[in-house]
């Protein structure tokens, strides 16, 4: 899934990633709060979910996000 995420993040930011869990989305990936909501909009869409509004709030790092896309496959 990590692999699938770094997919993602690539494609979302045109950069070379090498993610790690414990990255923070605004810190370590210089993602602002628009950036982060179009990036989970973009992961519903390749993973074929839904991100609630409340789990949103909850994920600071990648591990998070990773959490919940493991959760739900």
């Amino acid at each position: 899934m990590l692999e699938q995420l770094q997919a993602l993040l690539r494609e979302f930011t045109g950069n070379e990633i090498v993610l790690r869990a414990d990255m923070l989305f605004s810190t370590d990936l210089g993602l602002d709060s628009y950036d982060f909501i179009a990036l989970l909009g973009h992961a519903e869409e390749r993973f074929d979910i839904t991100i609630s509004d409340r789990a949103a709030m909850g994920m600071v790092t990648v591990g998070d996000l990773l959490n919940y896309l493991e959760q739900l496959k």
